[in-house]
């Protein structure tokens, strides 16, 4: 497609959402903030940032623990290996 079919297109597309003389169209959007009356926040920001946070901790003190456990057990066999090797090597 050439410059000015993407050109077309955008001039199009800007003309849907204003309207053809530039003024906003009645899409049924809001353009404007309005606060939330009477909503169902039962927790603040503050409590779910701490909830957050602890979480990822406990997952990554769950991680350290589960690895420092996988290299205690890799590192017994590695033992019982080295001793099998070594009472091969007397024979």
């Amino acid at each position: 497609m050439k410059l000015e079919g993407y050109e077309r297109s955008s001039h199009r597309s800007l003309e849907a959402l204003t309207g053809p003389e530039g003024a906003p169209s009645d899409t049924g959007r809001q353009t404007e903030f309005r606060a939330v009356e009477g909503g169902t926040e039962t927790m603040s920001g503050e409590t779910l940032l701490v909830e957050a946070y602890a979480a990822v901790w406990i997952i990554l003190f769950g991680f350290v623990f589960m690895s420092w456990r996988r290299q205690s057990r890799i590192d017994a066999r590695v033992a019982e290996l080295e001793r099998t090797v070594s009472r091969g090597q007397a024979k």
